[in-house]
């Protein structure tokens, strides 16, 4: 049973940096990923909350259904589990991107990166919870290992981005959109998802043993 728990470790990492990165793709790179990128210049409230619901939305239905489909196969969901499953995913990334990204104030890193960590995992793994509950043992942990895994791998994005921006966000690097995007979606993709489906992996793996 250990290759269940290395395939769902490989698959997060590939769904986590494929999904942030289409999602972020059409716009400008902020390492954090927690506030509006152009909120300086004019955006409102209201128009960041919607740029990171899309963004979001797009990160979470892309997860979400690499997600369904591995879990489904594994569990035996019927369809209504697996749309459920997507659904949750959706939504909570949905709303976490729309409460981050639509803070007004700049943020400091890596604390705000962790809360928001905190945040996001606490959303995903109740919400996922709702649909693993009665097919899984103990899927009460999947919530906590869900914070867990999210607050230890977005802190740890903050604590890297100290190093690769610079005070106006910008890469100290002086590299250009396309490379700042690929070392953003690496970083999420190894450090949070690979952090949280280690974590969240062993509730499953223990439930088939």
């Amino acid at each position: 049973m250990k290759s269940f728990q290395t395939r769902w470790i490989i698959i997060n990492i590939a769904l986590f940096a494929v999904g942030i990165g289409l999602g972020a793709a059409h716009y400008p790179i902020d390492f954090d990923g927690l506030r509006c990128p152009t909120y300086e210049v004019g955006n409102t409230l209201a128009n960041c909350f919607q740029f990171g619901a899309l963004l979001g939305a797009i990160s979470g239905l892309i997860i979400g259904i690499g997600q369904g489909v591995f879990l489904g196969r594994q569990l035996g969901w019927n369809r209504n589990q697996f749309l459920g499953w997507v659904a949750a995913t959706t939504v909570a990334f949905s709303l976490g991107h729309a409460l981050g990204d639509s803070a007004p104030v700049p943020q400091l890193l890596p604390w705000s990166a962790l809360g928001m960590g905190l945040l996001s995992g606490f959303m995903l793994g109740g919400l996922q919870w709702l649909i693993l509950r009665g097919t899984v043992d103990n899927a009460s942990q999947w919530l906590w290992q869900s914070v867990t895994g999210f607050g230890i791998g977005l802190g740890l994005v903050g604590v890297a981005a100290i190093f690769l921006l610079d005070n106006n966000r910008n890469s100290v690097f002086g590299w250009n959109g396309l490379v700042d995007l690929l070392i953003f979606v690496t970083l999420e993709g190894l450090l949070v998802g690979g952090i949280w489906a280690a974590l969240t992996g062993r509730i499953v793996f223990r439930s088939k043993v």
